[in-house]
């Protein structure tokens, strides 16, 4: 047996389609697929092959990283300069403003001037650290007085030496080491001084293969990072993986 049931009113709520309102749908969407794939609309296959599957996984693994990087930096259209720059130009700056300006930063927080200068110091060195694994060939870092960027030189270098014949730019690529810079061993102690944070156009100019960093990527992994300190702070205790 069959029910009737009494009819329902609709739950459409809206007028009929007309032309005019089914192209200025089409024309939103045209722009949100234009601006995800370009005017064109491309899309690219990347072919991936190695000598065994150990080496195709890390390939392929960094392609993803790469891919994924790029992707954050078209959505977010900011960099920051790599090579180490970043990292060794905001030591310095933290440096300096713990070190000159310490009531500045206090009156904000809860912690005396001695606690913030070893907390300063302790990130300062984690991120001159992260710097240190840029260099692979055992040579030494160091760290101009101007800016504060990243500049790697050759081991075994003599102990007297002019450090412009045996540098060449910075770590990301914007400065000359023959632009009368004063340089200093990374980890050595030294005065903190205020890195110019401003770049000059000629100095963008004059840098041919400049290395940047993703923004979003750098502030995400710092995010990690502190996140992941506190953890470790609040627990009894950590086990070590030494694999």
């Amino acid at each position: 047996m069959s029910r009737l049931e009494a009819k329902k009113p609709s739950l459409c709520k809206s007028e009929p389609l007309t032309s005019e309102s089914v192209r200025a749908t089409l024309s939103v969407l045209k722009g949100i697929v234009t601006s995800c794939y370009g005017p064109s609309a491309t899309v690219c296959s990347l072919l991936l092959c190695n000598r065994n599957d150990t080496a195709w996984d890390e390939l392929k693994l960094t392609c993803q990283t790469a891919l994924h990087v790029l992707q954050l930096t078209i959505k977010e259209p900011c960099v920051l300069l790599g090579g180490g720059c970043t990292e060794t130009h905001l030591a310095a700056y933290i440096r300096h403003k713990t070190f000159n300006e310490p009531e500045s930063i206090l009156k904000d927080g809860g912690c005396t001037q001695t606690e913030l200068q070893l907390i300063s110091e302790a990130f300062c060195s984690a991120l001159e650290s992260l710097t240190g694994s840029l260099e692979h060939d055992g040579g030494e870092i160091l760290t101009d007085m101007k800016y504060g960027h990243f500049w790697s030189v050759q081991a075994d270098s003599p102990s007297v030496v002019n450090w412009p014949d045996l540098l060449s730019r910075c770590g990301c690529g914007l400065y000359s080491s023959w632009e009368e810079l004063n340089w200093s061993f990374l980890r050595s102690a030294r005065h903190p001084f205020a890195p110019q944070p401003c770049l000059p156009h000629e100095a963008m100019d004059s840098a041919n293969n400049l290395t940047v960093d993703c923004f979003t990527a750098k502030l995400s992994g710092l995010q990690v990072a502190v996140e992941t300190a506190n953890l470790i702070l609040d627990l009894s205790y950590v086990i070590e993986d030494k694999n």
